[in-house]
Order: structure tokens, then sequence, then C-alpha cells
């Protein structure tokens, strides 16, 4: 069996069940942990607009057009658990100066390094022709079907967190978007403000 054989058969064999088996997992924390979780994700948006009305009461943040939930690959690879938090003017990736901070996302990520782990083992019946680097692939293909399981959980949480004084206090676009996805990479708009705030401080 050549190293490609070995892949395909990997693949086939062991990979697809194996990932259908750990998103479920994740699923089935959401459902369970559905009310702490959502409190947890609200506590991260608080702290964020806290941090924007602070930047924007110093003159140093304009209107905020975009908050994006962002995992990033390289933290992945490193098994740290969090996707980056950043608010964004109307000009998006290109602001020089947005603000920052950190959303856990464990609760779901750990089932992508369970998967990892699993997976590592499995592979070692191929006698040396699944490697590291494999792995390391199959684990980043599957990472955006796990940041679905925080979708849905922001997407549900939303309603409740745009009730939130800080979200109020800050200034921002008529249209601001808040997205869930990969670090500039596709992401899903999760709401959407439809408001138009009067008697702001950058009109």
């Amino acid at each position: 069996m050549t190293r490609q054989e070995a892949l395909k058969h990997f693949l086939e064999t062991y990979v697809k069940d194996k990932q259908k088996e750990y998103i479920e997992k994740a699923e089935e924390e959401y459902r369970s942990r559905k009310d702490e979780l959502a409190k947890d994700f609200i506590e991260s948006f608080r702290r964020i607009c806290l941090n924007v009305k602070e930047m924007q009461s110093a003159g140093q943040k304009a209107r905020i057009g975009y908050i994006n939930y962002s995992m990033r690959r390289t933290y992945l690879l490193e098994r740290k658990h969090e996707h980056v938090v950043e608010a964004f003017d109307k000009d998006w990736y290109f602001d020089t100066y947005p603000c920052r901070g950190t959303y856990d996302s464990g609760w779901a990520f750990k089932y992508l390094d369970a998967l990892e782990d699993e997976l590592e083992q499995l592979g070692k019946k191929y006698m040396g022709k699944i490697i590291k680097p494999d792995i390391e692939r199959i684990k980043l293909e599957a990472a955006a079907a796990f940041n679905q399981s925080i979708v849905v959980l922001v997407k549900q949480a939303m309603a409740d967190a745009i009730q939130l004084k800080e979200f109020d206090e800050i200034v921002r676009e008529p249209d601001l978007e808040v997205r869930v996805g990969e670090h500039k990479g596709i992401s899903e708009v999760v709401y959407k403000d439809d408001s138009v705030q009067e008697g702001s401080l950058f009109s």
C-alpha cells in the first residue's frame, strides 16, 4: 500500500465516521449546557462593548461596523481554545486600530482535539504512512464544522446580548454586523443591527 492509498483508506475507513461522532458530542454539549454557555458568550460580548466604549470615549474609535468572533488556525494547532473578538469600524479588516478581546470556545473545540488524538492512534495502524501533517490537515478541515456549534450558540444568544446597556452605549453604524467564522476567511452574519442612533458623538 502506497502512502496515497493508505491516506485514502484512512479517510474512508475512519475519518468521516470519527468526525461525525465528535461533532455530535460538541452539539450535545451545547444542548445540555445551552443556558450556561449563552451567559458565557454574553459576558464576552459585554467585555468587548466596554472596551469599545472606553476607546470611543478617548476618541480612539469611530462608529463600530463589525464585531467578529474568529477562530484562528494557528490557535487550533496549538490547542489554544480561544476565538479572537474584534470590533472594527466600517472599514472592517482595514481598520488600523481594532478593539480586541477573547472568547473561550473550549467547550466545542476540546472535541476537535479529541478527534485529533483518536485519529493519531488510528493512524499508527498504517505503519508510518499516515504522518502528523496529515492529521493536522484533517483537523483544520474539520474545524469549520465544530465552529458551527459556536454559530448556533451566538445566534441564539444575540437576542439577549443586544439588550445589554453596554451594547446600547457604544456608537455604531446603523447596519452593524456581528459575525462568527474564520479569521480573515469565511464568516457568517449572526446579527445585523437595523437601529439608528440619535445624537451620535461621531455624526
